[in-house]
């Protein structure tokens, strides 16, 4: 080979594999959830449309606002979010509303506490009257096949910037120590 092919063929190369590393830093949606529906139901519509709609496949996700363990399997009570491109749901104070989501095995209520976020894949039950403290709720009710606890959103560090040029710890007269200071004299 030429060295002009060898220098094509490694600037393809280079271009192919940053062009991978570059798919692969996009946001993924879990194993478990995939393949994401095209078209779902929101919660809006199960609540206008219940039997039209039950056995509609969805995938939703919110805060975990309670969870009961009955002898069938885990309930989550789920404050509504909406999700972004990889189906974590976004956080802030934009709800839909709360649904129920009945999950056949255990989840422990100490992992799946409550705030924590988590996604769902399921059908739809159908709607179930209940209670939100004295208030009266229907919730839309979702058998899950898969649930995906995302793990807590770290703070990012605060960074505090000084002034290059001044630093009262390095003043020729000590920290806050002027000739014109009182008490100096």
């Amino acid at each position: 080979m030429r060295s002009a092919d060898l220098t094509w063929l490694a600037t393809k190369s280079a271009a192919l594999v940053a062009g991978a590393l570059l798919v692969a830093a996009c946001a993924t949606v879990p194993q478990s959830l995939q393949p994401v529906p095209e078209a779902q139901p929101g919660i809006a519509e199960v609540l206008q449309h219940p039997d039209a709609l039950q056995g509609a496949e969805v995938i939703w996700g919110g805060v975990i606002a309670s969870v009961a363990n009955l002898a069938e399997g885990t309930r989550l009570e789920i404050v509504s979010r909406p999700l972004g491109r990889d189906t974590r749901p976004v956080s802030g104070d934009r709800s839909d509303g709360r649904f129920r989501a009945f999950f056949p095995g255990f989840l422990d209520p100490q992992v799946h506490a409550p705030l924590r976020e988590v996604t769902l894949r399921g059908r739809v039950t159908g709607v179930t009257e209940g209670m939100i403290g004295a208030h009266p709720y229907t919730f839309p009710e979702v058998e899950a096949t898969a649930v995906h606890l995302w793990p807590p959103v770290q703070p990012e560090p605060r960074v505090i910037y000084r002034d290059p040029f001044w630093d009262p710890l390095w003043d020729p007269w000590g920290p806050y120590r002027h000739p014109w200071h009182r008490g100096w004299w």
